[in-house]
C-alpha cells in the first residue's frame, strides 16, 4: 500500500486526489499532469491576453494548424507533383518550340510582317529558360528539399503563356479571314499542352490554361467591342471557345485519372512484391528452423547406428544396421533438397571444389541404394569404364547428391528389372577431363511432355508429386557446376538421366595441404 508522502509532488496536488484509491498511484499521476496542463492553458491564456493589448497577437495560420505528419505528407505530394510537371516540360520543350517555329512561319504570311519571327526567337530564349527553371526544380525536389514555393512558379508558368499566346492576338488580328481559325488552333494546342505537361497540379494548370482561355475569350470580345459592339456575329467565336474549353477540361480530367490509376497500380506491384518477399522470408525461416529441428536427432541416429555396426558382431546384424545408415544418409538427402530449395533460390548456393575420386563417390551411391533395390527384387549394376582419373576436383558433396537423387527416382518408379550405373571418362587436353555419369532404369518411363516440364521449370516449389522437384534442384547443382543434366526417357521403355562434368584432373603428387591427405584417403 502506497502513502502520500511516497509521490514526489506538492501536498496540495496530493489532496485534490483524495477521491483516488492510494495504490493507484498512476491516477495521481495523472491529475499532476492535468494540473499542470490547466496552469499551462491559463498561462497561455494570460499571454494571449497581453498580445491582444499590445496588439502583436498573431492568428494561427492553417499550415501551423497541421501536424507535422500532415504537413510532410503534404510536401512530399507537392514535390512529386513538380516533378511530374518538370519531366513533362523537359521532355516536350522542344517539341513546342518546333511546333511554334511551323506557326510563325504560316503566321508571317498571314499578318504580312516578321513580327512573327521576332517572337519566335523570343520564345526560343523563352523556353531554354523554362528548362533551366524546371531542371532546377526537379533537382531539388528528387534531394528530398523543401519544394520551391508555388508563387513564384505559377507567375512564370501565366507569363510565359501570356507571352506564347501573343501569336494567337497576332493571327487574330490579321486583315485576312483564315488568320482566326488559325488563331483558334492555336489555342486549342495550347490548352491541350497546359492540360498534359501541367496535370500534376492543380495550380499550375490553373495558371497555364487560365492564361489561354483568357486570351480565348477576350479576343473576340475585343474585336466585338473594337468594331462598336454592333454585330453580333463577331461573339460567335465564344461559342467555339465553349467547345475548346469543355475538350480541355475532359482531356485535364481523363489524364488525371490515368494518373492516379497508373500510381494505383505501381502501389498494389509494390504492395504484391513486398508480399512475395514477407511470404519468401517466411517459407525460408520455416525451412531453416525444419532443417535444424530435423538434422539434429538424425545426426544423433546416424552416429549410433555406425557406431553398432562398429560393434555388431553378426554379419546380419552389420547389414541390418548398414541398411539404418542408409536410410539416415537419404534422409540428410531430403533435408539437402529443402535447404538447397531455399538458397537456390536466393542465389546463395556455395560450390565447394576439392579433389575426390569419382570412382568412389558412384561406388558410394549404389552402396546406399542396394538394400533398397534388394526389397524391390530388383538389380542394381554399377559399370566403371577405363581411364577413370584417380583424382578430379569437383564438389563431391554436390555430385553424390545429384546421384542420390536420380537412383532414387529410379528405384522408386522401378517396379521390374533393375537399375544400371555407370561411369565414363574422357580426356580434354593435358589437365582436364569430361566426366559421365549416367543413371539408367526400365522403369516406366515418361513422355517428352513430362520431361519438359520437369526441366523447364525456373521456379522450384514443393507443389505436386513424382520426381519433379529433385530433378529440379538436381538441374540448378549441375549448372552450379559448370555442367549439364540431361534425360532421354520414353513411356513404358525406361529412363536414362546423364550427369555431364568437366574438371580440372588433380595429380596425386601435387602439393597438398595438411587437410587434403585426409580428404584423399576417404
Amino acid at each position: 500500500m502506497f502513502r502520500k508522502n511516497s509521490v514526489k509532488a506538492p501536498g496540495n496536488l496530493i489532496d485534490r486526489q483524495a477521491g483516488i484509491p492510494r495504490h493507484a498511484i498512476v491516477y495521481v499521476r495523472h491529475g499532476i499532469a492535468n494540473r499542470l496542463k490547466s496552469s499551462l492553458e491559463a498561462n497561455c491564456a494570460e499571454l494571449t491576453k497581453l498580445q491582444l493589448s499590445a496588439g502583436t497577437f498573431r492568428p494561427v495560420t492553417k499550415a501551423a494548424a497541421l501536424t507535422a505528419a500532415e504537413q510532410a505528407h503534404a510536401q512530399a505530394k507537392r514535390a512529386r507533383a513538380l516533378i511530374a510537371v518538370a519531366r513533362a516540360r523537359l521532355t516536350n520543350s522542344w517539341l513546342r518550340l518546333a511546333a511554334c517555329a511551323i506557326v510563325a512561319i504560316v503566321a508571317t504570311s498571314v499578318v504580312g510582317n516578321l513580327w512573327p519571327l521576332a517572337w519566335v526567337a523570343g520564345l526560343a530564349l523563352v523556353i531554354v529558360l523554362d528548362r533551366v527553371l524546371f531542371t532546377r526544380v526537379r533537382k531539388h525536389c528528387e534531394a528530398h528539399r523543401r519544394p520551391p514555393p508555388m508563387f513564384g512558379l505559377i507567375v512564370w508558368i501565366i507569363a510565359q503563356s501570356a507571352y506564347g499566346n501573343m501569336i494567337a492576338a497576332m493571327l487574330y488580328f490579321a486583315p485576312y479571314v483564315p488568320g482566326e481559325t488559325l488563331a483558334a488552333f492555336y489555342l486549342c494546342g495550347s490548352l491541350a499542352n497546359a492540360a498534359a505537361s501541367l496535370r500534376s497540379s492543380a495550380a499550375l494548370t490553373l495558371a497555364g490554361a487560365g492564361t489561354t482561355i483568357v486570351f480565348l475569350f477576350g479576343l473576340p470580345l475585343a474585336v466585338f467591342y473594337a468594331g462598336g459592339a454592333q454585330n453580333s456575329l463577331e461573339l460567335m467565336p465564344l461559342v467555339g471557345g465553349l467547345l475548346l474549353l469543355g475538350f480541355a477540361i475532359n482531356l485535364w480530367k481523363s489524364l488525371v485519372a490515368s494518373d492516379e490509376a497508373q500510381l494505383q497500380a505501381e502501389a498494389a506491384a509494390v504492395r504484391e512484391r513486398q508480399a512475395a518477399a514477407s511470404a519468401a522470408a517466411a517459407k525460408s525461416d520455416t525451412i531453416r528452423r525444419m532443417n535444424d529441428e530435423l538434422r539434429t536427432p538424425m545426426q544423433a541416429l546416424i552416429g549410433a547406428a555406425e557406431h553398432l555396426r562398429r560393434v555388431a558382431s553378426s554379419p546380419q546384424a552389420r547389414a541390418q544396421i548398414a541398411t539404418l545408415v542408409e536410410a539416415g544418409e537419404v534422409l540428410k538427402l531430403v533435408l539437402d533438397d529443402l535447404s538447397d530449395l531455399d538458397r537456390l533460390e536466393n542465389g546463395a548456393l556455395h560450390i565447394d571444389m576439392k579433389p575426390a575420386d569419382p570412382r568412389e563417390i558412384a561406388r558410394g551411391v549404389v552402396s546406399a541404394f542396394r538394400a533398397a533395390a534388394q526389397d524391390k527384387h530388383l538389380e542394381l549394376f554399377l559399370d566403371i569404364g577405363p581411364g577413370i582419373p584417380a583424382f578430379v576436383e569437383i564438389d563431391p558433396l554436390r555430385v553424390r547428391q545429384i546421384l542420390f537423387n536420380l537412383l532414387a527416382n529410379a528405384v522408386r518408379y522401378t517396379t521390374t528389372g533393375g537399375v544400371r550405373v555407370r561411369l565414363s571418362a574422357q580426356r580434354v587436353g593435358e589437365a582436364r577431363a569430361r566426366l559421365l555419369f549416367q543413371v539408367a532404369d526400365t522403369g516406366a518411363g515418361m513422355s517428352q511432355a513430362q520431361l519438359a516440364l520437369i526441366f523447364g521449370r525456373e521456379r522450384l516449389s514443393m507443389d505436386g508429386d513424382g520426381p519433379g522437384l529433385g530433378l529440379a534442384i538436381s538441374r540448378k547443382l549441375a549448372r552450379a557446376m559448370g555442367g549439364q543434366l540431361s534425360a532421354r526417357s520414353e513411356v513404358g521403355g525406361g529412363s536414362m538421366f546423364s550427369l555431364l562434368l568437366e574438371a580440372p584432373v588433380f595429380e596425386v603428387g601435387a602439393a597438398l595441404s595438411p587437410e587434403e591427405p585426409r580428404q584423399l584417403a576417404r
